[in-house]
């Protein structure tokens, strides 16, 4: 059910080669109960599960996952215990890994990432009014 309030879970994500599993099974059950559907649930499941590989590969334990909706826009963050800021570059399509920034700056309305001590979060946001479906 969505209104013009804020509504906010907080789930603790292992640090392990299942975090991204995990992490996805949270957005699917969440957006399932919030009634938001379709592609925009494939669409935030990738984008999180990008930022979940990112925080495993590059942070020590412990990561968190963030989700909120209100009436305009969804918004997912996820928290590890690394200061350093992720980087856009653009991706070598001849090497397997590196493009999770790159297809988070593609499919989301925007991102970025803000100072958590002890670490960072890493945020996107995508705009509900202009998702494909929801």
């Amino acid at each position: 059910m969505r209104t013009g309030i804020r509504t906010a879970v907080l789930a603790n994500l292992l640090a392990a080669d299942a975090a991204a599993a995990q992490g996805r099974h949270f957005i699917t059950e969440q957006l399932t109960a919030w009634q938001l559907h379709g592609r925009l649930t494939d669409r935030v499941k990738l984008l999180t599960s990008e930022l979940i590989t990112n925080a495993v590969r590059h942070a020590p334990p412990p990561l968190r996952i963030h989700l909120a909706v209100d009436a305009d826009r969804l918004r997912v963050e996820v928290y590890d215990s690394s200061t350093t800021p992720p980087a856009l570059t653009r991706p070598d399509f001849h090497h397997r890994g590196g493009r999770g920034v790159w297809l988070v700056d593609a499919m989301s309305s925007r991102w970025g990432h803000h100072l958590h001590p002890p670490g960072k979060a890493v945020w996107f946001e995508i705009d509900l009014a202009t998702a494909e479906d929801h």
